[in-house]
Formats: C-alpha cells, structure tokens, sequence
C-alpha cells in the first residue's frame, strides 16, 4: 500500500478520535481529560487495528516472492544441467571427430597428398570450427561457474604448475613459393577454467613473479619435442622460439637452461632464439657472453618486434643473429619511401630491391611479418625478401591434444629448486 494512503487513513483516525473527544466534552459532559482519554483510546485501537493489517499483507507478499524466486532457481538449476550435459556430448563429438581425422591422414600418409584427401581436411576443417563455434555458444549461454577472485600472479603460477601452458605454431612462408619453412611458437596460458590467457595479461604478471624463465623453459621443452617429432619424418622445418633477455642474464636459470641446450644441440640448426631489436641492442656484456655461449652450440638468433631499419650488420652478424623479422608496413615505408638503409661496410648506394641481399651478405635472412592481404605480399616479393609470415599464409594455431599430452612435461618439472624453473 502506498505511503500517501497510509498517512491519510493515520490522519482519519486522527481527526475520528477528535470528534470523540469533542462528543464526549459536549454531549456526554465529561471531564476534559477524560474526553481526551476516550479519543486517544479510539486513535490507538484504530492505528494498532491498521498496523496489523498491513503487516499481514506484508507478511502475504514476502512469501508469494520468495515462492517465485525458488521456482526461478530450480528453472536456472535445470537449465544449468541441460547445457552442461550438451557440453559434454559436443565434447565427445569433437573427441570422435579427431579420432577420425587421425585415422584419414594414416591411411594417407603415402603416398603424396591427392585432391581427395584435401577435400577430406576441408570438409573436416568446416566441422571442427563449426564444432569449436557451437561449444563456445554453449558454454557463452551456461556461464563459467563462479571462482574466488585471484590476482594474475596466482593465475599464472597456477597455469604452470598444472602444465596449462600451450604451443601454438604460425608458419613462416619461403617466397615466392609459399611452401613452410618453418614456424614461429608461441605460449598460451590457459586459467582453470580453460579460457586462454594472452600474453598482454600474463606477461606483466609474470615478469613481476620472475615466472618469465619458466615459460620460456616449457615452450623450450615442447618445441625441442617438436623438432624431434618433425626429423623422424624427415621433415627439416625449424621453430622460432621467444626468448626473455633476462633470462641470459640470470645467474640462476641460465646454467640451467644452458645445460639443457647442449644436451639437445643437436637440435641447434631447428632451433631459433628471438630476441626483441630494443633489447638486443642494449645488451649487458653477461647477456652478450651468454649470447655467445649458445652460439658456440650452433644455436642460431632471430631479431624482432622491429621498430627501426637502420640496424648495425656488422654487429648482428657476431652475435649470431642470423634473421630479421620486420613488419611488412615498416620495410614499404622506411626501406621504399624514406630510403632508410642498414648500417654496413657498403658505401654505395643501395637500391630497395637490393638491401635483403646486402643482409645475406652478412649471413642474415630477412623475414617480413604481419601480411594479411595479397598486395602487400605481391609487393614483399618485389623486394626480394626470402621469408614472408602472416595471417594470409596461416595463424598460429595449437598443437593437438594429443600431441600437447605427449610433449608434456612431469608434473612438478619446471617447478621444484623454489620455483625457479630446472631444465635439467
């Protein structure tokens, strides 16, 4: 009931037991106090009668909604187990559906790929996103189950002590033949929950937690698998791996992970070390000297997040730096437009068509990234640029499960010695 009904039936009974009193004064002869006594006996019998009644009909409407939100709470709880229930049957879809795609490229390893085999992996490639696309609906409509809160620095230390931590691959393309020579790795976290953590969230956290070595170490460990996987079918493919310039620099990890690397030198020629071009070029003399100890192995390095053109040859190519990964934008306006040229014993001048030859010069092979259309490519390959990588010729996508279950360290192997991150 409204607050402005309330007051005005107050203010009746107000004015109700007035006209008593004044009756009683008048009419009956009474005393004053006793007039006053009556009327205020009739306001108080008519405000305690008012009051019970609201509180009744108070009393009737907490329980007509509390009766309707446990019948809205038993509707959400079915839903909630009708959605999870289709979850885990899309799940043993896409489980049945790999199991296939295994089966079909064993039985088509030889001889060479036909065209009906490619049409196979169309079609199969048309399910699995339709498949990915459905689940992803599903679980958008059922909600993540609530978690306590937790700061990315748990997260993250969570992900790695659970081996939640992916390889996704993108290949690197030859031009102008487009053919893979070899891939770019890169590490995903994963939270409890299975939603992918990406970099621009872990890495700040990580970086503070001094987690960064371990990363580096599990994306290290699966691609050193990875590599081995790909030479027994005689397949030469290299992987470009991230590697943290504090991690040469750290007196703890870095034996560690030296160690591990001249266990696997063998490895060397497929395996390739980035490092940012800032970072690179102010590299401490420790950083520098442990630069020079995985060198010695034959392990080769790549530079890049490229910001600038005019870059030092000479000094590259002691380093060890055996590529240069620039954006494909920034070689089309710096190389082409601005006439910006690397720094070299070369004096003369230096057309755009010829700077990637005057790179092999000095042992360096020019790579341009981030290519998303085919005029962009047409006008890398002009160039002359060996090496090209993008979302046109491919994203990085994950390892499949069973080959992430395969490559999977002990649990526990990255993180005993206090969480420093042992490789060996």
């Amino acid at each position: 009931m409204p607050m402005i009904t309330h007051a005005l039936l107050y203010a009746g009974y107000a004015l109700a037991a007035l006209c008593v009193t004044l009756a009683l004064a008048g009419i009956g002869g009474s005393a004053p106090a006793e007039s006053f006594l009556g009327g205020l006996g009739l306001f108080c019998a008519l405000a305690v009668t008012h009051a019970g009644i609201a509180a009744a009909h108070a009393a009737g409407a907490v329980g007509k909604t509390e009766k309707r939100l446990r019948a809205d709470m038993d509707r959400v709880r079915a839903a909630h187990k009708e959605v999870a229930s289709e979850i885990e049957s899309m799940s043993e879809r896409v489980e049945r559906l790999d199991m296939a795609v295994a089966e079909v490229a064993q039985r088509h390893l030889e001889p060479p790929v036909s065209t009906e085999l490619k049409m196979i992996d169309q079609i199969v490639d048309r399910l699995g996103r339709a498949m990915d696309s459905r689940i992803d609906e599903v679980r958008r409509v059922a909600g993540a189950p609530p978690a306590r809160e937790r700061g990315p620095i748990e997260i993250v230390r969570d992900a790695l002590e659970e081996n939640r931590v992916e390889l996704h691959l993108q290949p690197i393309v030859g031009l102008p033949q487009r053919r893979t020579a070899f891939y770019e790795g890169f590490s995903r976290l994963r939270d409890e929950g299975g939603r992918v953590i990406m970099p621009n969230e872990f890495l700040p956290a990580a970086e503070k937690a001094g987690l960064l070595g371990m990363i580096d170490n599990m994306l290290l460990f699966r691609a050193v698998q990875i590599v081995r996987k790909l030479a027994q079918k005689d397949r030469r493919v290299g992987i470009f791996c991230n590697l943290s310039p504090r991690a040469l620099s750290d007196e703890t990890f870095f034996p560690q992970f030296f160690e591990f690397l001249r266990e696997h030198k063998d490895m060397s020629s497929a395996m390739i070390f980035e490092l940012p071009q800032d970072a690179f070029e102010s590299r401490s003399s420790l950083e520098a000297r442990a630069m020079g100890r995985l060198a010695d192995l034959g392990f080769r390095f790549s530079i890049d997040k490229v910001t600038r053109l005019d870059v030092d040859l000479i000094d590259m190519e002691r380093a060890g730096v055996r590529f240069f990964k620039a954006p494909a934008s920034l070689l089309l306006e710096d190389m082409v437009k601005k006439g910006i040229r690397p720094k070299s014993t070369i004096t003369r001048e230096i057309a755009p068509g010829d700077v990637p030859a005057v790179f092999i010069r000095f042992g360096i092979e020019m790579i341009a990234e981030r290519i998303e259309s085919e005029d962009v490519a047409a006008e890398i390959v002009d160039l002359d640029i060996p090496y090209a990588q993008g979302h046109l010729f491919g994203q990085p996508r994950a390892i499949k499960d069973s080959l992430m279950d395969e490559t999977a360290p002990p649990r526990g192997y990255f993180t005993r010695d206090g969480g420093r991150g042992a490789v060996a």
